[in-house]
């Protein structure tokens, strides 16, 4: 009976130790805030106005506007969205898309992309805002 419960303790303590160290799967929303809080952490930008960004209103001072386009590139560099280069990553955005929506969501992401050569950071948050503005469906983006 003892050499029982000792497998049984064993066991137990066996299956806690596996439970535990078994990697866990972030909730999507933390990880964007966690990047959020990071980027605006880096790149010094207003957590005032990030906040207000996300509710929809653009409104940046212009002494803040620069730390406002490298928190955009920042955000979208770490959900593995852009380039330091400001080169979207169409692919990886459509791989979280069903089939049946990506050619929308690509004709979306194709209009809200600049057609010029501008910085990097204002390539990124022209992205955010005009994606934003358009109401996508999907996760293509970091708002």
């Amino acid at each position: 009976m003892f050499w029982r419960w000792n497998v049984f303790l064993i066991s137990v303590c066996f299956c806690a130790y596996i439970i535990e160290c078994t990697p866990k799967k972030e909730d999507p929303v933390q990880i964007v805030k966690k990047y959020h809080l990071e980027c605006i952490d880096e790149t010094k930008a207003d957590p005032g106005i990030v906040a207000r960004i996300k509710k929809g209103d653009w409104k940046i001072p212009k002494a803040k506007l620069q730390q406002i386009k490298e928190w955009c590139l920042c955000v979208m560099m770490k959900a593995g969205l852009m380039t330091k280069q400001g080169v979207y990553k169409i692919d990886v955005a459509l791989s979280q898309v069903p089939s049946e929506d990506k050619g929308s969501v690509e004709n979306l992401i194709d209009t809200c992309l600049s057609k010029k050569a501008i910085p990097a950071p204002d390539i990124a948050m022209m992205f955010i805002k005009c994606y934003q503005k358009a109401r996508g469906n999907y996760t293509v983006t970091v708002l």
